[in-house]
């Protein structure tokens, strides 16, 4: 792997995204990277966090230097279908999936934040949508997936603004779930890791409104279901 690093904890893995020379971009490259971890790894009943190497930055969005380089908008735009259904596929990563944000989350890094299922951030980082300052709006088909989160209205003012915005005002957004002290986030990753380990937890990590009834049927009369009904006196 040339920019994800995975360690196999007690209650989690670990996976670290380092893309240091780019300021923690996510470049095509990367992307097809996140497919390939989502192979790797599977369906394990371990939560799978993620890091970044990068002390100031968690991601800063699309490599503007790979860009620069593309002869003709046709081969940017296909660049961007792709790394897309990369980011699609990892939303579906079957492993519940939280984001450890300790460095700023910008551009198209808040389209890959909300592929995530849980995010928490340090009070020090901030996140913007600042597609519109290099003239651009959403590419990665992260304005749908935080419509779905917060709701379009809001995602659109956030896109207009392109305001730099402190953990606090993510959170009162609803970007981020939680705000955690980054010198004892270990610990607290284990401690929620060790609540979500189990066929339960893996299987809610997918549901959705669609498969709703596939996901119930997964879950009627497995070990924690027949586990509550030993012990139920009618």
């Amino acid at each position: 792997m040339k920019y994800f690093e995975i360690s196999e904890k007690s209650r989690y893995y670990r996976i670290v995204f380092s893309a240091l020379r780019s300021a923690n971009a996510l470049s095509l490259e990367g992307a097809r990277e996140l497919s390939v971890l989502r192979k790797e790894l599977g369906k394990v009943e371990k939560p799978v966090v993620f890091f970044s190497a990068h002390a100031k930055v968690f991601c800063s969005g699309g490599n503007l230097s790979d860009y620069k380089k593309l002869a003709s908008p046709a081969a940017g735009l296909k660049i961007n279908r792709e790394i897309t259904r990369h980011l699609n596929q990892f939303a579906l990563w079957p492993s519940i999936k939280l984001a450890v944000v300790e460095g700023d989350v910008l551009g198209g890094g808040m389209e890959w934040l909300a592929r995530f299922d849980v995010r928490w951030s340090t009070p020090a980082a901030f996140f913007s949508f600042w597609q519109r300052r290099v003239g651009l709006s959403t590419g990665w088909g992260g304005g749908k997936a935080w419509a779905a989160l917060i709701g379009s209205a809001k995602v659109k003012q956030l896109l207009m603004e392109s305001n730099l915005l402190p953990a606090s005002e993510a959170r009162r957004l609803g970007l981020i779930d939680r705000i955690h002290c980054s010198w004892r986030v270990n610990d607290e990753v284990e401690v929620w890791a060790d609540g979500l380990r189990g066929k339960l937890a893996t299987e809610l990590s997918g549901w959705s409104a669609q498969n709703e009834h596939k996901t119930f049927s997964n879950l009627w009369m497995g070990p924690e279901h027949r586990q509550v009904l030993a012990k139920w006196k009618a």
